[in-house]
């Protein structure tokens, strides 16, 4: 089997890099491990409304659900609302997110990729020292596939990245535990996603309620890694549950569990190899949240595989110019968040209430980490030394 491009992983970045670098006239054929793409479901299923604007999805049957605006709970309950006015596009919606990858995963299959399912890649294949392409099983058979660029999109702590001698494995303190229910007979009477902070509740991390329909809701946790133990993010999430009269009632309908990069973006390039997505933890540190990031990325370097392919040149060179751009793109409001992150894991719970207090009536001209800081310095302006930095980040 012999293609321009073999792409590991069938996920959003996956999907989304094949489909350009198949519209760019590239050979590609995308492998997934699974029988069934987009299943099971490994997601809050939220997006901001900025997808549309990439027009990446036809139609809007992967959505469930459209948000006016999102809710933040600090650790005695205080509420700061942002809403649609204020927060536009990044209110969102809540996605079935089976359909989504599927709708993504068809979509490169008319731009002329090939998707070959049941095909788990144990190995990159190498000639004269360069990757070569990819060792697989399919159906338990090996099988190789000879590539000249390898495109791994296979999610956190990447087993291709570490093929290629990048550093995937993430430190307990960059990695969140998670786990959610999708529960049925719950109280949602608003499309407000809303997020629940302290170090009781979540330590490290969130609860998070996304109303997918006026009684179906995702309900989730996220604990940082270095403050979990086994079975401690099952645990808190029944509590919170048995605490909330509105979702007490309910009953789940699907339990998901699994594990989320909250960490500085890594490199992702190699001769004759990129990483998307999640194995690029091209995610949010902040939320956790990476399918907008994905999307953007899959674009942007099916542009440049494209490129690479017309010119028959796939060196680090040449496709350096997929981690220029993503950089430039939204690599720099990742690390930006990140130390949002850092800082917030410093704060008591009761300085997070102290804040929140301020902010419960605060009008946001934008939702953006620059008009939260000013707004934070505004109310207490013994914050503007351990803010300075963030502000100046959030400028560049």
């Amino acid at each position: 089997m012999t293609y321009d491009v073999v792409v590991i992983g069938s996920g959003p970045a996956g999907s989304v890099t094949a489909r350009f670098a198949a519209q760019a006239g590239a050979k590609v054929l995308m492998i997934e491990r699974r029988a069934e793409v987009g299943v099971p479901v490994l997601c809050g299923e939220g997006i901001s409304q900025k997808v549309d604007k990439f027009h990446a999805l036809e139609g809007k049957r992967w959505v469930a659900n459209v948000m006016d605006g999102a809710r933040i709970f600090s650790p005695n309950g205080t509420k700061v609302t942002l809403s649609a006015e204020y927060a536009g596009s990044e209110t969102g919606y809540v996605v079935y997110r089976d359909i989504f990858d599927q709708e993504l995963a068809r979509g490169a299959v008319h731009a002329g990729a090939k998707l070959q399912m049941n095909t788990n890649a144990i190995g990159l294949l190498k000639k004269h020292g360069k990757i070569a392409g990819v060792k697989a099983l399919y159906q338990g058979e090996p099988l190789d596939i000879e590539a000249d660029v390898v495109v791994g999109a296979d999610g956190v702590e990447s087993k291709v990245g570490k093929w290629a001698g990048i550093k995937t494995t993430l430190k307990p303190n960059d990695l969140e535990t998670c786990a959610q229910y999708t529960m049925t007979n719950v109280d949602c009477p608003d499309a407000f996603c809303d997020f629940y902070l302290g170090k009781k509740i979540a330590p490290g991390g969130y609860v998070w309620v996304f109303p997918k329909g006026k009684d179906v809701a995702n309900v989730g946790i996220g604990v940082l890694s270095s403050l979990s133990e086994s079975g401690l993010a099952m645990r808190l999430l029944d509590e919170f549950i048995a605490n909330h009269p509105e979702l007490r009632k309910g009953e789940p309908v699907r339990l998901l569990a699994g594990a989320d990069p909250v960490a500085k973006p890594i490199e992702s390039v190699r001769d004759n190899l990129v990483l998307v997505g999640d194995a690029a933890r091209q995610v949010d540190p902040i939320t956790g949240g990476g399918l907008m990031a994905s999307i953007e990325g899959g674009m942007i370097a099916g542009d440049v595989i494209g490129a690479a392919v017309k010119k028959q040149k796939f060196d680090k060179d040449v496709l350096m110019a997929y981690e220029t751009r993503w950089q430039q793109a939204y690599g720099k409001k990742l690390l930006r968040n990140y130390v949002v992150k850092e800082i917030l894991l410093d704060m008591e719970d009761k300085t997070l209430d102290m804040l929140a207090d301020s902010l419960k009536d605060y009008q946001f001209e934008e939702f953006s980490t620059l008009s939260l800081i000013k707004a934070l310095v505004g109310k207490h302006p013994s914050l503007l030394v351990k803010l300075t930095p963030l502000m100046k980040l959030a400028r560049t």
